[in-house]
């Protein structure tokens, strides 16, 4: 009998440090309230102070305490409110556009940015190097003839 009570005793003081360690916070109430958002005011829940707000912080306290991860507390709250209570899209599916388009659009623009510089420099070099331009066969007749007209009235 002792045996047995002892026996439980030790079972029970071996396991009583992971139960401790399950049961703490694993995240911080300001890292979660920055990645979350407010379902009624649409603003992050770190911003809002509306009653909803107040609830779901509550609702993360409790489960934080408790020992919940934060994807676990992120998928609860996902499961009542959807995926708009998320302050950033999901890397998946059509969240995935909007972490791809930002970086679309900057290597669109640095693509134009060099497209139009070397279109620029090569109209600059063309200007340079006296390259002429095809003009119409008698428009160089006719200035020859105007220059050779405002020479003689000069005189």
């Amino acid at each position: 009998m002792i045996r047995r009570v002892l026996l439980l005793l030790c079972v029970g003081v071996a396991l009583f440090p992971v139960v401790a360690v399950a049961a703490q916070p694993q995240f911080s109430m300001l890292e979660i309230e920055s990645e979350l958002m407010c379902p009624t005011c649409q603003s992050r829940l770190d911003m809002s102070q509306s009653p909803a707000a107040d609830r779901i912080r509550a609702f993360v306290e409790a489960k934080r305490v408790q020992g919940w991860s934060k994807e676990q507390v992120k998928a609860a709250l996902v499961a009542d409110f959807g995926p708009s209570v998320l302050a950033a899209p999901p890397v998946a599916g059509f969240g995935l556009v909007a972490w791809l388009m930002p970086a679309l659009v900057a290597i669109g623009g640095i693509a134009l940015v060099v497209g139009l510089a070397l279109a620029w420099r090569g109209r600059r070099s063309g200007a340079r190097s006296g390259t002429a331009t095809m003009v119409e066969p008698g428009l160089d007749a006719r200035v020859d003839q105007e220059l050779q007209r405002f020479s003689d009235e000069q005189r």
